[in-house]
């Protein structure tokens, strides 16, 4: 279905009343060509996406394994044994 509808600042109001059946769904939509501006715009999305990007992996992807350091000192291997110790039970 066609609807006409006049975006402001982020929003888009329809010219003729209308009700969904729900409160969000996938559009498409025409916009002249005269009407994008080049530039900044897509720099700002660019990093706002890298930004989601990097807070999804985060929440998605499993964190890094423990890397043991290359000397440990003793209070270290005390805690790393004691940690050892704890599994045994």
């Amino acid at each position: 279905m066609r609807i006409e509808a006049i975006y402001d600042q982020g929003r888009l109001s329809f010219l003729s009343p209308i009700k969904l059946r729900h409160e969000r769904l996938n559009v498409i939509v025409e916009i002249p060509e005269g009407e994008i501006e080049e530039g900044a715009a897509a720099t700002e999305l660019d990093e706002y996406a890298r930004q989601m990007i990097n807070t999804l992996d985060s929440i998605r992807l499993p964190p890094p394994l423990f890397e043991r350091p290359e000397r440990v000192t003793a209070e270290q291997h005390e805690r790393l044994a004691a940690f050892n110790t704890a599994d045994d039970r």
